[in-house]
């Protein structure tokens, strides 16, 4: 934690008093955040509280923002002190190396969830309190026109707002009797944690304040509003030294933060530029752009053109995709296609198409791409009709392969389908367009005003059309409906023609259509699998691709052969024929 990133770690060890405040980190006058923390051991011998700052500039604070948090070991552990510190230290390191396409919400959860695990495992696993390695923790996360809000323990988050306190965390602790309490939950405590999540939006002039027992159980709210109501003359350090003349008896830690004005950035300048880039003009061969030669058109949609175009400088092979004048006015349709720049750029997979980072000096909005030599795989299934089961799944494991990088950094592709997928040469399988994608951790990072439209028609999950977010099951429907059609030629579901999509009023009208039925080589726990990677209802679907692979691989015991099913199952049709034909027979024998 070096002091260039200014942040700012405080404990002390054998008592002393810090009295020190951390640096304010922007111009007191002129910043939009102002952050200020003190702490000391009290009347202790040792302090086994631990408080951290960190605002960094430039990139880095428009990626992830500023942070604040606030530790307390719990005394009655034997390495409280030392839980504490590496609570804080981990999570200032982790965090700020997260990738920037997880959610604010997403990055804190997986980095706590994995501090945690260290933290009980340094315990020994051991189930006495006496023995572990526990802390409360609390943090407060700057980033945009939010506060992002972490909580675990007793330690608490204040707000001041337009001269009312309020204590935005609950305290995870029961009180047995006077002067005694029983902590319910912190870090370390379990294998499993569970923490406190909240976001909220930003005003100007809100005041922050992240305190340890030590502070609030001993200065009342109207003591710590009245304090922070004079922000300007008011410090951490006052309200330690408050806390102490009121007798308090504990470890003291204290941050306190304030929102001078929101002029905090809300994405990165290229991203900007980009929006403010006017659309290329339909492109020939023999035309330049941009050190660029264009040699042929590939594509043209009504939605963008790609174009194969030589790099003049190095003479390498490129992609140029451009977007459709069309949508020129569309900031919809703007967004999303800067989003599929900004996505590819920070996707690292032989499966997933490159995307190059612009020339410094570009005329118009475009994408430099990878140029992917071979076919579709559309074209593909056209030249191999019913191909062999064992080549459907390994070219299933290459897309999955493919899926799960977009997984791991919080992405849904949201537009999977056999048109997107560019088969080399050699067989390896490339995802070439990434136009549909989306997740929380884009909108957050780009602003979207709207989430992803619904890919393909007859590939896109039914829950786009049900007015659901996209998830990776979304992805796993489009997959299975791809797994489907490489077997049998044909959908699991009724071809929809022309603009018409779902009219539903529910995820059970919609039937599954045995593969079976199309091809009678299928075994029936392929076809099973098949079911349930593209179940209309997501919730019935697989939750992970390597569930739906192993399905694919070998026999799940839970699905039953189909002579085991009721004929309701096998067969609904006959099923209902032969109920009808009993109910006529009823009626006659009735009248006879």
């Amino acid at each position: 934690m070096s002091p260039d990133k200014e942040q700012h770690v405080k404990s002390s060890e054998e008592g002393q008093n810090l009295s020190e405040v951390s640096e304010n980190l922007q111009n007191k006058k002129m910043g939009a955040l102002q952050i200020f923390s003190a702490t000391c051991a009290g009347q202790r011998r040792h302090n086994d509280d631990a408080c951290a700052v960190r605002l960094p500039k430039g990139i880095e604070f428009k990626r992830y923002g500023a942070l604040a948090a606030v530790a307390d070991g719990v005394a009655s552990a034997e390495a409280g002190g030392e839980a504490a510190r590496a609570a804080i230290n981990g999570f200032f390191s982790d965090y700020y190396s997260t990738p920037e396409t997880w959610s604010t919400r997403h990055a804190v959860a997986r980095v706590l969830h994995s501090l945690n695990s260290w933290l009980y495992r340094q315990s020994g696993g051991s189930v006495e309190i006496q023995r572990g390695w526990l802390t409360t923790f609390s943090a407060i996360i700057f980033k945009g026109t939010s506060a992002h809000l972490v909580h675990v323990g007793d330690t608490r988050i204040y707000r001041l707002r337009a001269g009312k306190l309020e204590c935005l965390s609950r305290d995870h602790s029961h009180q047995l009797s006077p002067g005694r309490t029983f902590l319910s939950r912190a870090l370390g405590m379990d294998v499993h944690i569970d923490v406190d999540y909240r976001c909220e939006a930003l005003l100007p002039d809100d005041i922050y304040l992240l305190s340890s027992d030590g502070i609030h159980d001993f200065l009342p709210e109207t003591s710590i509003q009245e304090r922070l109501a004079d922000f300007d003359r008011t410090t951490p350090q006052q309200l330690v030294d408050a806390a102490l003349k009121a007798g308090s008896s504990d470890n003291l830690s204290a941050v306190a933060a304030r929102v001078n004005h929101l002029d905090f950035p809300q994405c990165d300048e290229l991203t900007m530029h980009n929006r403010k880039l006017p659309f290329a003009p339909d492109l020939n061969p023999g035309q330049k752009l941009d050190g660029f030669l264009i040699l042929q058109e590939l594509y043209a949609s009504k939605r963008s053109h790609l174009y194969l175009a030589q790099d003049l400088e190095s003479g390498v092979l490129r992609a140029l995709k451009t977007p459709s004048v069309n949508y020129c006015d569309d900031p919809h349709y703007i967004e999303r296609f800067i989003a599929e720049e900004w996505t590819g750029r920070r996707i690292n997979h032989p499966g997933i198409i490159k995307l190059y980072p612009p020339r410094a000096e570009r005329a118009c909005l475009y994408h430099i791409l990878e140029y992917v030599e071979g076919q579709t795989l559309r074209q593909w299934m056209q030249l191999n009709s019913q191909p062999q089961i064992s080549q459907v799944r390994e070219l299933l494991a290459q897309l999955v392969s493919a899926l799960r990088s977009l997984q791991r950094l919080e992405i849904v592709h949201g537009d999977l389908k056999p048109e997107n997928i560019m088969m080399r040469s050699h067989g390896r399988l490339v995802i070439i367009d990434l136009g549909g994608v989306d997740g929380p951790g884009l909108r957050e990072q780009l602003h979207f005003s709207e989430t992803g439209a619904p890919g393909s028609k007859n590939y896109a999950a039914p829950e786009f059309f049900f007015g659901d977010s996209a998830s990776h099951r979304s992805d796993i429907f489009s997959l299975g409906v791809i797994a489907y059609e490489l077997l049998t030629g044909k959908y699991p579901y009724p071809e929809r023609l022309g603009n018409l999509h779902y009219q539903l009023k529910s995820y059970q009208q919609m039937r599954y259509t045995k593969a079976y039925t199309h091809r009678r080589d299928i075994p029936h726990w392929v076809d099973d699998a098949l079911q349930k990677a593209c179940a209309a209802d997501p919730r019935q679907r697989y939750d992970s691709l390597s569930e739906f692979i192993q399905d694919l691989q070998h026999p799940n015991p839970a699905f039953k052969p189909p002579n085991s099913r009721p004929l309701l199952e096998r067969n609904p049709v006959l099923f209902w024929q032969l109920i009808a034909l009993i109910l006529l027979l009823s009626h006659l024998l009735y009248i006879f």
